[in-house]
């Protein structure tokens, strides 16, 4: 096994932790000062049809394996990777692009999450859902995830990390109070 696949297997649950505690620090804090976030669209859509039904059933396997597969394809891969493997600056010294084009990627990944998309197909045109301060955590989700396909080399590590991200929100969202 090579020492940034050995270094990367190391480091991914701190990383993994950290944008989890984000995810829900943010919105803990908030409730502390009285103020009260919106959930995302993908949220609201998973609290309406909980329980084990075929709908619910659908709703998680696309939450937990098909939206984060396409994802870090279109995310990681094509909008990340191929960019910097035209410009030569994948593995290359020089961080500047990988860290630049990494922060242009995850606002747009943070973005993609509060598009409305049940307006978008019935109206045509972009719409976004109430912003809140899970932006910022997927922000730092975005980058952790060019992180650790930088360090492995593998989407796979990114997918299999974005899962786990999208399974503990799953759980908590059923576990935690409103």
């Amino acid at each position: 096994m090579n020492s940034r696949l050995k270094f990367t297997l190391k480091a991914w649950p701190a990383v993994f932790l950290i944008a989890v505690t984000l995810s829900f620090g943010t919105q803990g804090v908030a409730k502390l000062f009285g103020i009260d976030l919106p959930d995302q669209a993908q949220v609201e859509l998973v609290k309406r049809y909980a329980g084990w039904n075929l709908t619910f059933a659908f709703i998680v396997a696309q939450v937990v394996i098909i939206v984060p597969v396409f994802e870090e394809v279109l995310f990681r891969f094509l909008l990340w990777k191929v960019p910097l493997a035209v410009l030569g600056k994948w593995r290359a010294a020089a961080a500047a692009p990988r860290i630049v084009l990494a922060v242009i990627v995850s606002v747009v990944f943070s973005f993609a999450h509060y598009i409305d998309y049940a307006k978008v197909a019935s109206t045509h045109a972009l719409a976004f859902t109430g912003w809140n301060s899970a932006f910022l955590a997927l922000f730092f989700v975005g980058v952790a995830q060019c992180w650790i396909y930088r360090r492995t080399g593998a989407l796979w590590c990114a997918m299999l990390n974005h899962m786990l991200f999208n399974v503990t929100n799953l759980v908590l969202l059923f576990i935690l109070p409103e």
